[in-house]
């Protein structure tokens, strides 16, 4: 018994011993008055005193200390850089130089370039920054969406037709770790919007699908392969921009949705991303007036970005905006109102603000005036410090790339097959009437091939053309677009009359300020007298799975869910019989098709290799 008593004396003094040191270090790191104010009681206070005194927060407290009033207000701006090679002492890199040493701005997304050049860039950005940056890119679907190199990905869409979440997973953890290879460490994705409205301009294939649980799931593993992967994730467009046939890159879409229906639907998939560890949320510059009360962007309003993602969803991660250079905003706010009045609502980043220095004046200016409280500018910029930190960035070593990894990460064959695998199991045919598809040998070489080019692309199908020319001796492949004149569409109809089968192949993309996801008309009246010719013709979608509206009568009717180059492979496989085709589709083609709809064909031959196009697609 008196050994025990010894014992736990011995005990009690470790104990005191361990919080008097814990107390001790946090003076040293600056007394900061909420740590001392705690460490007063040593009874409950050691863990805290130790959550309190943690890296994480030493290195956010004191990286946040030294900076100034303006200099936080530029943390929260994010601006944008073309990501082409640059000499370091040009003119072209002197303006990124600008941003980060006169306006102190935290972050950068980038645009277009290729992988090394854009490595080297961001190097050398991070080597002039007296704060590291956050430096962001729109990769959905990989690195090829906006630069040259990279593992390229089908849309969303045909992900989820393909059927299992896990490859969502691979995909994010894919980008991320193509990403981090190029100094970038914030992905804007994933695409987090529910696709309940085939009229969507805006998200359409970027979305996993109508099914509000499963594309949570889909959103759900993407964010855990990005975590994995080491990115900061980004679920967007919150609250939800799938129900709006309307484009916010061009107007202030207006969604008339009930509480019950927006609970259980729109914010789905944003609360399984939340749950699956996100790092931000993009708020999306659409009006939800039976939600808030009033037509003000949820980007720019304080019941969105306070009552619903602070308190009720308890998120405490980055909130940004979608980009403020979008016509939602710039046609309804002037000058730099926008981007401050995103502040004062509780953003923390105000995302491609047309005038960042502006932006900052006058943010800085609302703060002195009161407007904006200066404790809401500082809980912003620690979320900010806070996710830098969790990526690495408090480590001045491991700030930058090593160059010469580049070409060793970037594109690994195995990811590339991975997702060139993925697509080909998102292929899902609809229809098939007299079993047209797969083409055998014989019918193969005996079948007109028509691309229907939507947009105004001189590329576009080209990878299609030269899959379809690898296996087809001789094969009659001909192209119609924007230009065709009538002379010549009469022409092509006269050739589909002679042939005994006819592929016709319509590339829809969907793309911001575009405005819509059908065919000009007379593509879709060339296409409709080509579908009701009395012969097998088998139309294959590529982009939008909607379509089928345009010429309903199809017999045979695969969507193959993007015009990308990975999906135009993956198509020429499924048509000549390489793949089996096995996707069901995630959305319904209202009127025709349910969720789940797809009829599943068997492979007839073996692969062949694929198609390449030296002219990248860009969205």
């Amino acid at each position: 018994m008196k050994n025990k008593h010894k014992a736990l004396v011995k005990s009690a003094q470790r104990c005191l011993a361990t919080t008097a040191c814990v107390a001790l270090m946090a003076v040293s790191f600056g007394n900061l008055p909420a740590l001392a104010q705690k460490v007063k009681t040593p009874k409950s206070n050691v863990k805290t005193a130790r959550q309190d005194v943690s890296p994480e927060s030493v290195w956010v407290e004191q990286t946040l200390k030294n900076l100034t009033l303006r200099e936080r207000i530029g943390q929260m701006i994010v601006v944008g850089a073309l990501g082409e090679y640059k000499n370091v002492n040009s003119e072209k890199f002197a303006d990124i130089k600008k941003q980060i040493l006169a306006n102190k701005v935290g972050g950068f997304v980038f645009y277009r370039g290729d992988a090394l050049e854009l490595a080297a860039m961001t190097n050398e950005m991070q080597r002039v920054a007296k704060v590291p940056l956050l430096m962001a890119a729109d990769f959905e679907r990989g690195l090829p969406m906006q630069i040259k190199s990279g593992t390229s990905f089908t849309h969303n869409m045909g992900i989820a037709a393909a059927g299992d979440p896990q490859a969502a997973y691979r995909k994010g953890r894919i980008i991320a770790e193509e990403m981090r290879a190029l100094g970038i460490n914030w992905l804007y994705g994933p695409v987090s919007d529910v696709a309940n409205n085939p009229g969507n301009t805006m998200v359409n294939v970027r979305s996993y699908g109508e099914d509000a649980q499963k594309t949570a799931e889909f959103v759900a593993a993407e964010v855990r392969g990005l975590k994995d992967g080491g990115v900061l994730s980004t679920a967007k467009h919150f609250p939800g921009h799938g129900d709006t046939p309307i484009d916010s890159h061009i107007f202030l879409p207006i969604i008339n949705v009930k509480r019950e229906h927006f609970s259980s639907v729109e914010l789905a998939p944003f609360r399984a991303a939340i749950a699956a560890g996100l790092d931000s949320l993009m708020t999306a510059h659409i009006a939800l007036p039976e939600i808030t009360g009033d037509n003000v962007p949820a980007s720019l309003s304080p019941q969105i970005n306070n009552d619903l993602i602070r308190k009720e969803l308890k998120f405490d991660g980055i909130i940004t905006t979608d980009s403020l250079g979008m016509g939602a905003i710039i046609k309804n706010y002037k000058g730099t109102e926008g981007a401050v009045r995103a502040i004062k609502a509780g953003a923390d980043v105000a995302l491609l603000p047309p005038d960042p220095k502006g932006t900052i004046d006058a943010t800085q200016a609302a703060v002195v005036r009161g407007e904006i409280p200066r404790e809401q500018i500082d809980a912003s910029v620690r979320r900010l410090l806070r996710a830098k930190y969790r990526v690495g960035l408090a480590n001045p070593k491991a700030r930058t790339v090593d160059l010469n990894a580049v070409n060793r990460i970037v594109e690994k064959p195995e990811n590339v097959r991975f997702a060139n695998e993925l697509a080909e199991r998102s292929m899902t045919l609809f229809r098939n009437e007299k079993n047209v598809l797969p083409l055998n040998a014989n019918q193969a070489q005996n079948t007109l091939f028509i691309i229907v080019a939507g947009d105004e692309d001189p590329d576009q199908g080209n990878v299609f053309k030269t899959a379809i020319e690898t296996r087809v001796k001789n094969a009659s492949v001909r192209r119609v677009d924007r230009r065709t004149t009538e002379k010549e569409y009469n022409l092509l109809f006269d050739e589909a009359k002679k042939a005994e089968t006819i592929v016709v192949a319509p590339f829809v993309k969907r793309a911001a300020l575009k405005g819509t996801i059908a065919l000009p008309n007379e593509e879709a009246e060339f296409m409709q007298r080509i579908v009701d010719l009395k012969k097998p013709v088998a139309v294959v979608a590529f982009g939008s799975p909607y379509q089928l509206q345009q010429f309903p009568k199809a017999k045979v009717y695969m969507a193959a869910w993007a015009v990308e180059d990975v999906a135009q492979n993956a198509a020429a496989r499924a048509i000549f019989g390489e793949t089996a085709i096995t996707g069901r589709s995630p959305v319904s083609l209202p009127g025709f098709f349910k969720i789940g709809d797809g009829l599943q064909v068997g492979a007839i031959k073996r692969k062949e290799k694929d198609a390449k196009d030296t002219t990248e697609i860009f969205n």
